[in-house]
């Protein structure tokens, strides 16, 4: 587990530092998201915030706490490739900040509880994929790419992870939410770098 947790933050330092030095930009998302998640990596590391489930395993409520900033830093990206207003991507940064909060409501909380407040997570996150999918710009196939087999992911594993029913081990879903962090932080910027699909 910390093996994983060092790596996530040695992999998230060498993404900031590379982002701010390629990004040359005044509001510099790319590097912000990848400082926001150093800073999770190295709480969950240190290990003061974690609660322990029936089972014995590691919960990390707080790293939902950190993506309720991370993500709203991408939504903010998402809502500009694809040309929303400023009043639609105010409205898909506020809905993503409410669907982290439940999420993180979702991981302290337990039984009937946690799974009324997952639902309610999950039923915000669909109207953020539904806002996406109808939005008019030739970005949409590339973001749905990230949403789709990226975020989308997220809330199946909480379910299997100590947060939810505790099918998998706190190590195994810690790789995952780092394999699911490298690739919808990280390569996400990459890919819109090469394809300048985040440029204003």
């Amino acid at each position: 587990m910390e093996i994983i947790l060092m790596t996530g933050i040695a992999i998230f330092l060498l993404s900031t530092v590379y982002f701010a030095l390629r990004h040359r930009k005044a509001f510099n998302t790319a590097a912000l998201v990848s400082l926001v998640t150093v800073a999770s990596y190295i709480v969950m590391l240190e290990g003061t915030f974690a609660l322990t489930s029936a089972d014995g395993e590691t919960v990390f409520y707080t790293r939902w706490l950190f993506y309720a900033l991370s993500c709203s830093l991408l939504m903010y990206e998402i809502g500009r490739s694809l040309k929303f207003k400023r009043d639609e991507i105010a409205t898909l940064v506020y809905l993503i900040i409410f669907v982290m909060i439940t999420g993180t409501l979702a991981a302290v909380f337990t039984h009937g509880y946690m799974l009324a407040m997952f639902v309610v997570s999950s039923l915000a996150f669909s109207v953020i994929v539904y806002k996406l999918v109808k939005a008019k710009s030739k970005n949409v196939g590339f973001v749905m790419r990230y949403i789709v087999f990226g975020w989308a992911i997220f809330p199946i594993f909480f379910i299997l992870a100590p947060e939810g029913y505790g099918f998998i081990t706190a190590a195994t879903s810690a790789g995952v939410y780092l394999a699911l962090d490298i690739f919808t932080k990280i390569i996400f910027y990459l890919d819109s770098k090469s394809q300048k699909s985040l440029e204003v």
